[in-house]
């Protein structure tokens, strides 16, 4: 009897455990800030209350696998400060938590990062869990290493394949905490494929957007990159045009496999064409990165080259008709390593920091961000 009391009483114990810490943290929302905190986001009066990158309306006009996907949060980000000790981000998230060749801290966890006085940004690690549509990611004796207790900015980046309901941020009670507004600097804005959505890093920060985006001191980039889904088509070429860029980025051939060489030729001659009616903003084609597995498979080495070969053609053509601020990356300006991918076309980590450090590179030379 005396066991059976004693276990009661345990369990009591152990179940009052969750409501003592939870008195102990205050919880924010950055959708109850007062003003827009969602990071790298464009169309920020139409969407600015949401983690989605495409607005309403435009639902109406690209296809269903595309707008599904514009409901991921790849590129997004939130900013604050404060000198709390310990962080816990709980959020609702509505896609599969993993694939088979992306873990889910990738797909669906967040990263964060402090900034330190210098501007250089730490990596924190987080403990995290996901189940049943809600994941949780606790950080743990953040005190900076002066131990001054001051405050400092962190950066949060969000899910590279997963759609956002709903997201907290937890700290310490009596903590100081501040989301920080949205940048309004004119945006480096990113059309791509899955590669550029972040497929396969290990986490988001790892993505080669967030990569760059780090590299260039936080300068705002746009993730418009879809899964399968960026094919340049005019539907979404129009509603990338309505964004007043710093640099666009066109980075599709990966998923305009089965075009010829000339049939990709005209897709980015068009392309080109519809950005320049509205923006003389530099453009930069990105060549096909090429395939893991293309040295040992002619049919991958064709794909690939048969693309890049097509592009080539419709950036000299562009030149050569005096088209302003026309920029290029090419497969061999890229030069992924042997173990840059994660399976034949996604690249590893090792391979988005290949990316991230050609196209920052290129980004540099154009813009003094």
């Amino acid at each position: 009897m005396k066991t059976i009391k004693s276990l009661a009483i345990t369990a009591m114990m152990l179940a009052a455990i969750p409501a003592a810490s939870a008195q102990t943290t205050t919880w924010n929302d950055p959708m109850k800030a007062g003003f827009p905190t969602v990071q790298n986001q464009a169309w920020t009066s139409e969407i600015g209350q949401s983690y989605v990158r495409m607005p309403d309306r435009a639902e109406a006009q690209v296809r269903k696998p595309l707008w599904d996907l514009s409901r991921n949060s790849a590129g997004l980000a939130l900013y604050f400060t404060t000198n709390s000790p310990t962080i816990t981000v709980r959020y609702k998230i509505s896609g599969s938590q993993a694939m088979p060749h992306m873990p889910a801290t990738g797909v669906s966890g967040v990263d964060l990062y402090r900034v330190e006085p210098d501007g250089r940004q730490d990596f924190c690690f987080g403990g995290y869990s996901f189940g049943s549509g809600r994941a949780r990611y606790s950080y743990a004796d953040l005190a900076p290493a002066d131990l001054s207790g001051a405050t400092r900015e962190y950066h949060l980046n969000l899910p590279l394949y997963n759609s956002i309901d709903s997201l907290e941020i937890g700290v310490a009670e009596g903590a100081q905490f501040s989301f920080l507004p949205k940048r309004t600097e004119k945006p480096i804005v990113v059309y791509g494929t899955s590669i550029a959505q972040g497929a396969c890093s290990s986490r988001p920060g790892m993505a080669w957007i967030n990569i760059v985006r780090r590299n260039l001191s936080d300068y705002p980039v746009v993730n418009l990159g879809f899964s399968g889904n960026g094919r340049l088509e005019p539907e979404v070429l129009s509603l990338i045009a309505e964004i007043d860029a710093e640099i666009y980025v066109l980075d599709c051939l990966p998923n305009l496999t089965p075009k010829s060489a000339d049939e990709a030729r005209d897709l980015v001659l068009a392309a080109v064409a519809q950005l320049r009616k509205s923006s003389n903003a530099p453009i930069i084609l990105v060549e096909h990165a090429g395939y893991s597995n293309a040295p040992t498979n002619a049919a991958q080495l064709d794909c690939y080259t048969r693309l890049n070969r097509g592009q080539r053609q419709a950036y000299e053509q562009l030149k050569a008709e005096g088209v302003k601020d026309l920029h290029y990356v090419s497969h061999d300006d890229l030069a992924y390593p042997a173990d840059a991918w994660v399976d034949y076309v996604h690249p590893s980590d090792l391979g988005a920091q290949r990316q991230a450090d050609v196209l920052t590179e290129k980004i540099r030379s154009i813009r003094k961000l």
